[in-house]
């Protein structure tokens, strides 16, 4: 299973491209083609994942039963927002303009190591996000009995 952890801040370039830290991006691309895939997150910022973690995900959400109207938008929700994306030479990944705009991602991005993905976030929207949940954090951990 991939592992992926760690924050990093960098820019956007006028491309559109986001650099991938080489600490992220070699546990993040299997095999020899250098293709990660780009969809919506969880929460209001975008996710990256290897092939091989999307396959999986991918998988679940056909095992959802389409006749349920929650299910089908789910798989809209990231099926019709998914991009397949290679990593360049130089570490960076091309980020469609409608993703962008989707995060708020404009500048500058904040990059997270989240388990089995990378998520990139507007910085300021994810100092919103985690100042939020800081409340719950105990009650999280108690559930989890650690």
């Amino acid at each position: 299973m991939v592992s992926l952890s760690g924050c990093h801040s960098h820019s956007v370039d006028h491309k559109g491209r986001v650099f991938i830290p080489s600490k992220l991006r070699k546990r993040l691309i299997t095999g020899k083609k250098r293709i990660v895939i780009v969809t919506r997150g969880f929460d209001k910022c975008l996710s990256i994942y290897s092939v091989s973690v999307w396959k999986g995900f991918e998988d679940k959400l056909l095992a959802l039963p389409q006749s349920k109207k929650k299910n089908r938008f789910i798989v809209r929700y990231f099926m019709e927002n998914k991009e397949e994306v290679e990593v360049d030479s130089q570490g960076r990944v091309k980020i469609p303009q409608h993703l962008l705009d989707y995060a708020g991602i404009e500048k500058e991005v904040l990059i997270a190591g989240v388990l089995n993905r990378i998520e990139l976030w507007n910085p300021e929207i994810h100092r919103k996000e985690t100042e939020g949940m800081e409340s719950i954090k105990d009650e999280i951990l108690e559930d989890m009995e650690i």
